[in-house]
Order: structure tokens, then sequence, then C-alpha cells
């Protein structure tokens, strides 16, 4: 934490002495808006900055061209902010200077940042995967028909949002900024790290599977923490969670378009293929339920994965309107 903090100070600087790139002043501005602790020590040491250089302005005869010449130079996200002057004095005062009229503009800066609301966005998955990066970095991945809420940038100590249906989120670390999802009556918090969660899984169960890192979950002040592999099932009935060994294959199936079936019966293939495919498939005979299967698919059609089944036991395939109807004998 130290480290973090020599380092936005020295950023801080860097910034006061109108060296900072335009990445440079993004990050400071974000860490500005994160903490109100962060905000005071920038105003110190403004405060200290311009009571020191004021009097420089005095001297310089043309700000306003120096100004402009500064503000041109942030379309460059490698140069920084100083230019080249002939004359070392000329070029400290001019400098200082332009230090002065940013902190003349930053206030407003950071007054939209830390002072105004940010506002509501919604990401809504309409008839298909919708997958977007959050002001934060994050990434996230929405099923089709799910929504999530999250604001326009993230103000204070978390960064909160909220889901309605399935989604796989890999969350971008930020140290002491809780990454938190409101699903209905469950609330997971994460820093950096990559997972899953249905909210909807069925009428009522929540499911999270955690990929790499941890998350804590908390369900009507019950909380667990999942390890790496294993997920929690919410049982809203019986107001229980259980935690499990991940041994679902599939489980992003539907994001990763690859499929893995090792001895497999037809039905547990056909609801993965409904999930992925966004298709409605019937079993006209239950006895080819029982049918097992070992294959891999990846990125291949529903077609192409159809005519495999097909080939491989005595099943028949056939288009029906909206829906694909199956039949055949059944498997010994």
């Amino acid at each position: 934490m130290k480290e973090d903090h020599a380092y936005y100070e020295t950023l801080i600087t860097r910034y006061l002495s109108g060296e900072t790139t335009k990445n440079e002043v993004s990050e400071l501005l974000l860490w500005l808006s994160a903490d109100s602790a962060n905000l005071n020590v920038f105003m110190e040491m403004r405060k200290t900055w311009f009571l020191q250089y004021a009097h420089i302005v005095e001297q310089v005869v043309d700000l306003d061209e120096e100004w402009k010449a500064m503000y041109a130079s942030l379309d460059t996200t490698e140069a920084p902010v100083t230019r080249k002057l002939e004359n070392r004095s000329h070029r400290y005062f001019i400098s200082a200077a332009a230090a002065i009229v940013l902190l003349l503009v930053i206030p407003t800066l950071i007054y939209f940042l830390v002072f105004m609301q940010p506002t509501q966005s919604t990401l809504f998955a309409q008839g298909r995967i919708l997958e977007s990066t959050l002001p934060d970095g994050t990434q996230v991945t929405l099923n089709a028909g799910s929504v999530l809420y999250y604001p326009s940038y993230f103000k204070g100590k978390e960064r909160m949002v909220s889901l309605e249906g399935e989604a796989f989120f890999d969350v971008t670390h930020i140290e002491e900024k809780a990454f938190v999802i409101n699903a209905n009556e469950m609330q997971i918090r994460v820093l950096g790290t990559s997972f899953y969660i249905n909210t909807q899984a069925d009428e009522n169960t929540m499911v999270v599977t955690l990929i790499s890192g941890s998350v804590e979950l908390n369900y009507n002040n019950k909380e667990i923490q999942l390890e790496p592999g294993e997920k929690a099932v919410v049982l809203r009935q019986s107001d229980k969670i259980l935690v499990q060994e991940n041994m679902d294959l599939n489980l992003l199936a539907w994001k990763t378009k690859t499929l893995r079936f090792n001895d497999t019966p037809l039905f547990e293939i056909i609801n993965v293929l409904k999930k992925v495919y966004n298709k409605d498939i019937i079993v006209l005979n239950p006895e080819i339920n029982n049918c097992h299967i070992t294959a891999t698919f990846e990125g291949q059609s529903l077609e192409a994965v159809l005519l495999v089944l097909q080939s491989t036991i005595d099943i028949t395939v056939r288009p029906n309107g909206d829906r694909i109807e199956l039949s055949g004998k059944g498997c010994q």
C-alpha cells in the first residue's frame, strides 16, 4: 500500500510538472475518484505547488498559446506534455505556467468524477450471447436473455453490479475495491478472479462456479468461500447452500462453443445442445435417451453436431418448424 501511495504521489508530481501522458492523466483521475482520501492528497500537493509557482504566470507573455499547444499534445499517449524551447529559463516558466492552467481545469474534472453520481447502464443479451468490457476493465459474457446493470463508472470502495440470468466474469483486480454482484438475495464479492454465475438455473436454484481466484458468497446471511473448481448451489426453497466439485465439462460451452462428451447419455447431450445453440430439440422416442456418446466438438454448428450423432447412433434427425425432432429405435 505504501508503494502504491508513493507511486501516485510521483504521478501527481509529474502531472503538476506537465510531464504526464494522456494515459497517466486518465489513471490519475480514476485514482482520485476511487477514494476521498486520494483527493485530499492531491489537493494538498496542488496547494503547495500553486503557492510556489503562482508568481510565474505574470512573467509569461502568451499563456493561451502555450495552453493550446499543451492541450493538442494530449492526442498522443507516448510524448510527455512538455515541449522543447531554446531558452531553458523560458521553458521553465512556460511549463510551470501550463501546470497552473491545469490546476485551474482539474477541479471541474474532479467535481464530476467525485461528486456527481454515475448513470445507470444496461447490457441486455437479447437472443444472443453478448460480450462486453465494464468501466474497470472487467470482461463479462452474458448468455442469451440475461441482463446486467452497472454504473457508467465505479464510485467509492466497491464496484457494484446486478445480474439477472447467466454470465461469465473475468474481473480486473483492484486492491481494496471489491467487485460485487447482486443477484436476487445472493451477493458475490471478489477482487480479481474468473467465475460463472447463473441466477436462473431453474425456478428455485442459483449456481456459482469458481474458475480461478476466490469468491465470497452471501445468501440470506449465510456466507461461504469457494476454491477454484468448486461450485455453490443455492437452494431457495430450503434456504441452503451446497458446495460441490464442478464436474460439468460443458459449463462454459455456451460461451466457448467447445463441447465435450465422455460416455454421456443422449438426454444430457440434448440439454447441452439446447443451451448452447438456443434451439428447441424434442425426443419422440424416450428409448434413445440412454444412448451414450463420446465426442468433442469445437466451434461446430448445430447441424454438424447432429450429423455426427446421427451417424454414431441409430437416430433420425428431422427439422419441424422452429424445433428439431429426434427419433429412433434406441440403443442396447
